[in-house]
């Protein structure tokens, strides 16, 4: 049979099976002269070794972009791959891409100071706990700032040292929040815009502090917590504290993780992402809104985690732990 013959033989093929309904496809399988050879599916573009590789540069302390990750990668490979490829092999992989965690500098003093406390009270118990008043100051701003670094990482990967970026002072269009928090539930705040220092953390003490004291009827035996920032150990303040007979907790410098008022403050935040703040004083609002509600229980759980803090503490020799 000529060629042109059997062309017309199968254009008539096609005809006859189109008129019974048959696919286009099914029709190509029947008549088609090619077959499809036998194999696992399409080939991959990385092999074992390349996604080793791969998952070598993700890792390393610099934590390339996608980008440069591919520029790496496709100098060592004969086949050059896409960003989206990257991308694809890099979910497989378990890998997200996640915003920095911010942490606090810490030297190798800071460290040590900090086991040293921990091992001093990690057999304190839940009831001892229940007598400290836990404090601290923070800021909320009313426009988020953008400029957090996001890089490629697992779950597990969180807190690893190139997974996190040391904190920075900085921002704009703000308020300051003071707050404390016993087990039995959230105490007196105050908002102010103000610069802390010394006589604004004294009028704290005044007016804040000990209405908490006398608002949940606390024996001699609380201690205060706070920070080590300047303010708090200026002899004003110092001051204040023997004047008040209040006894202050002593505290590791740069552990806000082991604060669990900290907890709280991200309770609070993701309260505020759901609002259009566009000044100041919508803010206040939204934060006194935000604040009062916040249970006991919550309060409660936050200040039992403290044993647990601790011992997590020790457990990675003073890092940043998981808190």
């Amino acid at each position: 049979m000529t060629q042109a013959c059997r062309r017309d033989y199968q254009r008539a093929q096609c005809v006859a099976l189109s008129k019974v309904n048959i696919s286009c496809r099914e029709i190509s399988t029947i008549i088609g002269e090619f077959q499809d050879r036998p194999r696992a599916g399409r080939p991959k573009k990385l092999n074992e070794r390349n996604i080793r590789m791969l998952k070598r540069l993700v890792q390393k302390g610099e934590r390339y972009s996608v980008g440069e990750i591919a520029i790496k990668l496709n100098d060592t490979l004969n086949s050059p791959v896409t960003s989206r490829t990257i991308i694809n092999y890099l979910h497989r992989c378990r890998y997200e891409y996640k915003t920095k965690i911010t942490k606090p500098f810490l030297n190798k003093n800071v460290k040590k100071n900090r086991l040293n406390w921990c091992l001093d009270y990690s057999n304190w118990t839940i009831n001892q706990w229940k007598n400290i008043i836990f404090s601290d100051a923070t800021c909320f701003y009313v426009i988020k700032r953008k400029n957090k670094t996001k890089i490629w990482r697992t779950k597990d990967e969180r807190w690893k040292e190139s997974c996190m970026h040391v904190a920075a002072a900085g921002g704009g269009g703000r308020v300051d929040f003071y707050g404390t928090i016993t087990s039995e539930g959230t105490d007196c705040f105050r908002i102010y815009n103000e610069n802390t220092n010394s006589d604004v953390y004294c009028d704290i003490l005044d007016n804040y502090l000990i209405p908490t004291v006398q608002l949940y009827q606390m024996e001699n035996n609380y201690f205060c917590q706070h920070d080590n920032s300047k303010y708090h150990l200026s002899k004003q303040t110092q001051m204040k504290f023997h004047e008040l007979g209040v006894k202050v907790l002593k505290w590791p410098s740069k552990s806000p993780a082991l604060n669990p008022i900290e907890s709280l403050w991200t309770v609070i935040d993701n309260k505020l992402k759901s609002k259009s703040l566009s000044s100041v004083k919508e803010l206040i609002e939204a934060l006194s809104k935000a604040w009062l509600p916040i249970t006991p229980q919550l309060c409660q759980k936050f200040v039992f985690s403290m044993p647990r803090r601790i011992q997590k503490c020790i457990a990675v020799n003073s890092k940043c732990i998981d808190y």
